[in-house]
């Protein structure tokens, strides 16, 4: 289940475009068969989909959730039986035919209590073919009072079939100085952390919020894996090449040892790298700014051109490991290759 939808997190929701083309359709009445999100990772799609359950059930008949109502609470607490949410399996890329066939012996028999049932698919376009023909069965003869939503940040893995039958809602992402705000006024977080935080997260705010603790037991202990991880790096850049080999090995074990890191670790590094390519002409700006004299002293050691080498490696290790690439294999690559250069 999702984390729980508060109030505080209202704030966090989409853009009003979004939210207000949702309330749009409770007031007509005419909720479709299917919905499809799309838009970057972290632009909201989860909390609009939990927005809209709420929305078509709450007992208020205000179309929008009071956050009151017993439907309202179950739902933010995502303790709803009617509210199901699909995604790829733990540690797997793909959603597969078994995960839908199981979602549509659920639905085959009727509600408990909603109004209106929600299926909300995660990462749709991560639906293997098999499972992509099982679920246009389902959108082809849906149950009664039933709706799905398709969160997706690319179509084109999605059948037309299956996209013909949505009706298309666009997420737009925030700027980092976007989440740095919401950060500090509707979280109160002091705006270095928030900095560090939103420089790390980007434009994805479903990590910002994870990275700060917001969402709790969503992610490992970022406070600690940050550190560890710049003062690993830099140490490991300052060594002897005949050194910095093994080290090299060394930390490829441990990140791909830990698979729930390594999302978090790759967004750190990427700070890192980031920064030393603009530190020698905009050290105001890097991300990390509290290993300052660190980079300084890290940066001394290697010419610009060499910086430059390691962020088109970081980036080609990224495209790698996205693409299902071994997670080890590839880590080693990256680390060895920064020790050649």
């Amino acid at each position: 289940m999702p984390p729980a939808l508060s109030e505080t997190n209202r704030g966090v929701l989409p853009s009003s475009l979004p939210l207000s083309e949702l309330t749009y359709i409770v007031q007509t009445g005419r909720i479709p068969n299917a919905l499809l999100f799309h838009g970057p990772r972290g632009t909201g799609k989860r909390q609009a989909a939990l927005f809209f359950a709420q929305a078509c059930n709450c007992r208020a008949d205000n179309n929008r959730p009071c956050d009151i109502c017993v439907s309202c609470k179950k739902i933010s607490a995502g303790m709803h039986p009617d509210m199901i949410f699909l995604g790829p399996a733990e540690n797997k890329k793909m959603i597969t035919i078994s995960q839908i066939r199981d979602m549509g012996g659920i639905i085959a028999s009727r509600a408990n209590e909603a109004a209106f049932r929600m299926v909300c698919i995660l990462h749709a376009d991560r639906m293997n073919p098999q499972a992509q023909n099982a679920l246009l069965k389902v959108l082809e003869e849906p149950p009664e009072h039933t709706f799905f939503i398709l969160a997706v940040e690319q179509t084109a893995p999605l059948l037309p079939t299956i996209l013909s039958r949505c009706r298309r809602i666009d997420f737009q992402a925030l700027s980092d100085h976007e989440i740095k705000k919401i950060l500090c006024t509707q979280y109160g977080l002091d705006p270095e952390t928030a900095h560090i935080i939103s420089g790390t997260a980007g434009s994805d705010l479903d990590q910002a919020l994870r990275l700060s603790g917001l969402n709790k037991g969503d992610a490992p202990d970022w406070k600690m894996l940050r550190p560890w991880l710049i003062k690993e790096i830099c140490r490991f850049l300052t060594l002897p090449q005949h050194q910095s080999a093994f080290k090299s090995l060394d930390l490829s074990r441990l990140l791909s040892a830990h698979p729930e890191y390594l999302h978090d670790a790759m967004a750190v590094l990427r700070t890192v790298f980031r920064d030393f390519c603009i530190l020698k002409y905009m050290p105001d700006k890097i991300v990390n700014l509290d290993f300052l004299s660190v980079f300084k002293d890290t940066s001394r050691m290697h010419s610009y051109f060499r910086m430059l080498t390691w962020m088109t490696l970081f980036h080609e290790t990224e495209k790698r490991l996205e693409s299902n690439s071994g997670n080890r294999l590839t880590l080693d690559r990256f680390f060895l290759s920064l020790s050649l250069f």
